[in-house]
């Protein structure tokens, strides 16, 4: 029969071929045959047709239910015989097989309450779903006891293999052992479709096999004095709330009040009345039990309070446990005591105490955090290292803690090298590599002192047995790291592949196992590997683990060398196509980018199969490789919650507080991951201020912070030991200024050499900025580099916020930022010398140099050039303490550097500093591609865009040329054209580039351009950068040059001008080396034997033109380029580009503007606003050009500021707002009079309204002031033709209002035009 098989019961007719088994048509079959299935007898059989060699059946199975009905697996295998009844001799038989409906064998959940186990008896076809369906609903019943899979959020249902469903619990589930879940009826059939769907049936959640201890630390200070606070927190790894017993063992008074708290977190007055004796240690401890009545070990913890003022210490995290492999870093956090106002440096001192090593001095360091590279402790022991903190003007108030880090002894790792799943020819040798496994506990390198054993089985599902070879002789095996098995010794595999199997040794550790399966076939097929780079985990099955954000590639390689085809297949399907997934063109590489509606599925598993197809002459054979993909789960829990930090224990959570000077507690409690490892990342955004603040990974829960005026948007995320991410959450607190306040002096150190400089803040304020500043010295000198970024975030949004609200002028939010930046300098300089740079260190610090420079009119020459030092010394990384820098660090670093450009647009740069601005701008740019690319597999891409600019960093493989040409989009509003480059077909040659690693490249277009000598550029600043093996490939003197396209600004193509390549050298633009070819209307193509930043600039003279493309040159009129050699080379350009004027001369083509008059300032008494312009249906009248008259756009906008405050550096944001409102360029702006118009209302006066109600109420008086006046400026701008005129009218009415808001000038109204 076709397919000899049926489900166990009401089976259909199927048909049967029988040869030389010839019968009668003209009666009944059950008068000639017997059917038979085992025992049991068909139901019905039909004779369809019959001759002497061919005999077809249709016939009824029976239902296979009997007692002796022995199933399998689901599958009962029997014999169906046909026997004629009047010769038993004559008979015909065939295996066929029954298959019953899969049942749940078992539910069971896991060690930690996040998940079940649902186990069939036999594969499945997995209900129907697909990769992406996770809706639980499709396998069970909705009652109640489905209900308590799901709360907060939906449980998730993910088939993990055809056998096993993994089903997610949602947060805040209730479900518990001893519920069932109930089987929908018509879901499930076997995975071959042959049995019936599954019945409904109910089967009961049983608690896990082996119950395991919870976890549990405790964080909070080793050191208290008579005026602290105490506040311990307890952590365990638990999604529900575990019961928390806490004691006292030599305190009976403490012990008392301490059996009162049963949650996590432990909190005592301060001056801590229950703990009444001085200079001993409290010896605390702490037990969880969890949801199963697991009962955790008791944690010890120490505090000693002492009579005399101390700092408290304490250390995040509390505890260290590693492996040899992993760096060990903590962050002790120090608190001034309350019982002196006196403040001071912090000294630091880090000791070894105790370990079987010594731990090099190098790492002992004298600033508060402690970093031990991975490799440097030895495995299977415990050191101890002590901190000792003292006041640098008072060293008798110190504290002195202890931290025990114990380091684990990692197992064995056996590996075979290669993919785990191979199909091979019999005709082709064996190899096998297994000197890739490993001993982690060994230097990478270093002999591994591994034992091996090598072993090959068959197996049939029931049984095992040794593997014979081709002559019947058991195969014989080796015991060495490699295994070859030569051509045809072994036959081909039938119903099962061979099984080969590694076992690793080393004398004190326990063996690791690894297998390989293998197919053989007797055809000559290709041989395919496999291999894996980037973000994975090698799992002991040789399957690999990733999360679904992971980056990696699968590399294939097919043995044949011509007419081969390479595709990629997964199981469960997934479209292996973008966003999610990107093939190499000759199919040979898959990379995945976790990006898209196809992505990966947490919790799910897929198998890779890369097959290659051979067409020959005679036959297409396909040989394959597949890889195991195993997604993991990301942490599970219960949403965060935001509360004010008033010392009021069990008080309601408050979620609203006072700026910066309040804390606000985000707390992360009862999080688990089966993987461990819990970390935690917090981070806000102001309402209405597109700026993120986003503070470093920790181990600890919660974070309190300071935070800036507004409603402020808190985001929390949870992430794993291996790094999968949980859905960030979210969460609004309103913090709101203050009452009424007094012009202040604000002393901050100055910038330059000499004691200290005073900036008077001018306006009155209610907040209290030495207040701000003095806590931020705190931190400062407490070494609390974390919480100093955390205050110095909310202090530059409080300036912004200030700034908006006309509290501060430009001036004073300089100064501001200013001495905030000192402040930074300060800690960066401090972390760097210690040769302890932590990435999360440096991507937060990078995320505040961007916010730092967000506003242009706060940026001087002085602070941008030290942001752009300050940036360097965290991107460059010089003692090389990460590896690379995320993605998003990159953004940020990016982000500044675009805010440092714009400012120098701005003018705030002078022309003598613009040329080492730019020279500090390139290099950082330099930084950035190696320590990004140094993170990226190749084929990948990190690309960033902003409303500045548009970058793109790639890596490459050598040998794939992908680097050869790219292109970036850019702003359509800014620029019709993308930029792109190629690189010649000598670039290798010339450049030296090796052809081993990969290579590195860099494009960015950034829109903000300074202009040198007056020229103003008309497209972005293109920078092309190439680095390989971690060093900048210098690119000079090519034979050949490289083409960048550079695209006009939409306003220069709307006046129709031509363009030429320049590029920055010293204080000024430059073409030499430089050749420029018109790429049409839309821009010019730069070709260029050297690299560097490159814009394009207005030509002078419209004859000097050049053809539309990059290759043929056609007609007469040349331009002329100087190279460095003194050459020239001419570009041929059609007559069509020479443009005269009604006069026959050719047009001007320059941008240059006209002499602005003086800025003219008219101190006049208040006068009535103009009327505000409005939209009107009546068309408006078009203007009439007359010969040679000039044609601008004129118009006048009011501010709500006095004259003094509208200083030089507001003046030029308000032309660059102009500028960005019409696309032009900001010399194209002219500012003719600025006139005093009128007094304004306080914009705080209704912010404050409500607040000071009972104020009014009792004094009849509002909380309202006039602040001294608005004014009215009075503009031009430049205009081409009337045409012109009338689009940029149309331009600045519909965008200028919301252009000057960007560029800090809020409240704008336009009045006239």
């Amino acid at each position: 029969c076709f397919e000899c098989r049926a489900p166990s019961s009401s089976g259909a007719p199927f048909r049967v071929t029988i040869t030389n088994f010839l019968i009668s048509t003209a009666l009944a079959a059950s008068d000639q045959i017997t059917v038979t299935f085992g025992s049991e007898g068909a139901l019905g059989v039909v004779v369809v047709s019959s001759t002497a060699t061919l005999t077809v059946l249709s016939i009824t199975p029976p239902s296979y239910s009997c007692a002796s009905c022995a199933y399998a697996a689901g599958e009962a295998a029997v014999d169906m015989g046909v026997v004629l009844r009047t010769d038993t001799s004559r008979a015909a038989s065939s295996r066929f097989s029954f298959w019953t409906p899969p049942v749940i064998s078992s539910i069971a959940m896991n060690q930690l309450g996040l998940q079940l186990a649902v186990t069939f008896d036999h594969a499945t076809d997995r209900a129907g779903m697909t990769a992406t369906d996770q809706s639980c609903a499709h396998v069970f019943v909705a009652d109640a006891a489905f209900a308590k899979l799901s709360a907060i959020t939906p449980a998730k249902c993910v088939w993990t293999t055809a056998l096993t469903l993994n089903v997610m619990l949602g947060v805040g589930a209730t479900l518990v052992p001893g519920d069932a879940l109930t089987l929908q009826a018509g879901r499930v059939r076997s995975a071959n479709l042959v049995s019936l769907h599954s019945p409904s049936a109910a089967t009961t959640v049983s608690a896990p096999a082996f119950l395991m201890e919870p976890s549990l630390s405790v964080s909070g200070p080793t050191t208290i004095d008579q005026c602290s606070l105490l506040n311990l927190k307890a952590a365990s790894d638990s999604p529900r709330p575990p019961d928390f017993a806490w004691r006292c063992f030599n305190h009976p008074g403490l012990n008392t009040a301490l059996q009162a708290f049963t949650t996590s977190q432990v909190d005592l007055a301060g001056g801590t009345p229950d703990m009444t004796v001085l200079d001993i240690t409290y010896e605390i401890g702490v037990t969880a039990t969890d949801m199963f009545g697991s009962l955790s070990k008791e944690v010890m913890f120490t505090v000693f309070k002492a009579a005399a003022p101390a700092p408290q210490l304490y250390f995040q995290p509390a505890s260290v446990a590693v492996t040899r492999d992993q760096m060990v870093e903590v962050r002790a956090v120090t608190v001034f005591s309350q019982c002196t106002t006196a403040k001071s440096e912090m000294v630091f001192q880090w000791a070894q105490v105790s370990g079987p090593t010594t731990i090099p001095a190098a790492y002992l360091g004298t600033i508060s955090q402690l970093r031990i590279p991975g490799g440097t402790l030895q495995a299977a022991a415990t050191y101890v290292v002590s901190l000792t903190v003292s006041m640098s003007n008072d060293v008798s108030k110190q504290s002195s803690s202890q931290m025990v880090i114990s380091v684990g002894s990692l197992p064995l790792i056996a590996r075979i090298k290669g993919s785990a799943s191979r199909r091979q020819s019999t005709r082709s040798a064996l190899n096998f590599d297994a000197s890739v496994s490993t001993d982690p506990d060994v230097n990478a390198g270093a002999n591994q002192g591994l034992a091996y054993k090598w072993e090959c089985t068959l197996s049939d599902g029931k049984s095992s047995q040794s593997c014979r070879d081709t002559t019947g002789a058991l195969l014989v095996l080796g015991a060495t790291s490699t295994l070859h098995v030569a051509a045809e010794r072994l036959p081909a595999t039938t119903d099962a592949p061979y099984q080969f199997t590694v076992t690793v040794s080393k004398a004190g550790k326990s063996p690791a196992t690894y297998t390989l399966s293998l197919t053989l076939v007797t055809q000559d097929i290709p041989n395919v590997e496999l291999a894996v780079s980037g973000v994975f985990f090698r799992q002991g099955d040789g399957s690999i683990k990733i999360n679904t954000n992971s980056v990696f590639s699968l590399t294939a390689s097919c043995s044949a060398t011509s007419s081969k085809t390479l595709k990629w297949s997964s199981a469960p399907e997934v479209a292996l196509t973008a966003p999610a997934f990107t093939a190499s063109t000759g199919g040979d590489s898959l990379i995945y980018t976790g990006e898209g509606s196809n992505a990966l599925v947490a919790g799910a598993s897929y198998l890779m199969t890369s097959s290659c197809t051979v067409v020959g002459a005679e036959e297409t054979v396909v040989g394959s490789a597949e890889q195991v993909v195993v997604v993991n789960s990301p942490p599970v829990g219960v949403p965060c919650q935001t509360c004010l930090v008033d010392g009021n224990d069990g008080a309601p959570c408050v979620k609203a507080g006072q700026p910066v000077f309040d804390l606000l507690r985000i707390s992360c409690d009862n999080w688990a991951d089966t993987d461990g490892g819990l970390e935690y990342r917090f981070g806000y955004q102001v309402e209405g201020d597109d700026k993120d603040v986003v503070f470093d990974w920790n181990e600890s829960p919660s974070l309190d912070m300071r935070l800036p005026t507004g409603t402020i948007n808190l985001a929390a995320q949870v992430r794993d030991a291996l790094g999968a991410l949980s859905a960030i959450m979210y969460s609004t607190v309103e913090v709101g200024a203050g009452g009424g306040g007094q012009r202040r002096l604000l002393a901050s150190p100055s910038v330059g050499e000499g004691g200290l400089q005073a900036r008077r803040l001018l306006m009155q304020s209610s907040f209290d900025w030495p207040g701000a500043v003095d806590l931020l010295d705190e931190q400062l000198f407490a070494g609390n580099f974390d919480e100093l970024n955390n205050m110095a975030s909310a202090l530059i949004l409080e300036v912004d916020s200030q700034y908006a609200g006309m509290n501060l002028t430009a001036a004073e939010s300089l100064a501001l930022k200013d001495v905030f930046l000192t402040k930074l300098e300060s800690a960066t300089v401090t972390v760097n010398n210690a040769q302890s740079m932590p990435e999360g260190y440096i991507c937060t610090s990078l995320n505040l140099a961007s916010t730092i420079s967000s506003n242009p009119a706060h940026l001087s020459t002085a602070l941008v050039a030290r942001l752009l030092d300050h940036v360097d010394i965290l991107v460059s990384d010089e003692h090389s303490s990460i590896a690379s820098i995320t993605t998003s660090c990159a953004s940020s670093a990016l982000s500044f550097m675009t805010n440092a450009l714009a400012a120098t647009k701005l003018g705030n740069v002078s022309d003598a500093d613009l040329s080492s601005v730019v020279g500090k701008f390139e290099q950082g740019l330099v930084s950035v591609l190696r320590e990004t690319a140094a993170g990226l597999i190749e084929g990948a891409a990190s690309v960033a865009s902003s409303n500045s600019s548009s970058t793109a960093i790639a890596r490459n493989t050598y040998a794939g040329r992908a680097w050869a040409a790219a292109s970036l989009a850019t702003q359509d509003h800014l620029f019709e054209a993308a930029v792109s480059y190629s690189m010649p077909a000598t670039f290798l040659s010339d450049a030296v580039v090796g052809e081993v690693k990969p290579v590195d490249i860099f494009l960015g277009a950034f829109f903000s351009v300074p202009a040198f000598g007056g020229v103003t550029p008309i497209g972005p600043l293109v920078t092309l950068l190439v680095s390989q093996n971690g060093l900048n490939v210098p690119v000079t003197g090519l034979s050949e040059s490289i083409n960048i396209s550079i695209p006009f600004t939409v306003a220069h193509r709307a006046v129709g001008g031509k363009g030429k390549c320049v590029y920055v050298n010293g204080s000024a633009f430059s073409d030499v080396g430089v050749t420029t070819i018109q790429n049409g209307d839309a821009g010019v193509i730069c070709q260029t034997t050297h690299l560097t930043s490159f814009t394009v600039v207005p030509v002078e003279d419209e004859t000097v033109t050049t053809t539309s493309t990059t290759t043929t040159t056609t007609e007469t009129t040349t331009t002329t380029t100087t190279t460095p050699a003194g050459t020239t080379s001419s570009i041929t350009t059609t007559p069509e580009d020479s443009k005269p004027t009604s006069s026959g001369a050719p047009a001007e083509a320059t941008t240059t503007p006209r002499a602005s008059p003086l800025l003219q300032t008219t101190l006049a008494a208040a006068s009535t606003p103009r009327p505000t312009l409005t939209a009107t249906t009546t068309p408006k009248p078009t203007p009439v050009q007359a010969a040679n008259e000039e044609v601008f756009v004129s118009f006048s906008v009011g501010l709500p500021l006095t004259v003094e405050e509208f200083d030089e550096s507001l003046q030029l944001a308000f032309r660059q707002g102009v500028a960005d409102a019409a696309s032009i360029t900001v010399d194209s702006v002219r500012i003719l009079d600025v006139e005093a118009t009128g007094a304004r209302r306080d914009s705080s006066a209704s912010r404050h309204r409500e607040a000071s109600s009972d104020l009014e109420a009792s004094t009849g008086t509002a909380n309202r002031r006039l602040l001294a006046g608005s004014i009215t400026v009075t503009c031009e701008v430049d205009a081409a033709s009337v045409s012109e005129a009338n689009l940029l009218s149309t331009r600045l009415t519909s965008g200028l209002v919301e252009n000057l808001k960007n560029k800090g000038l809020p409240g704008a109204t336009v009045l006239a035009s």
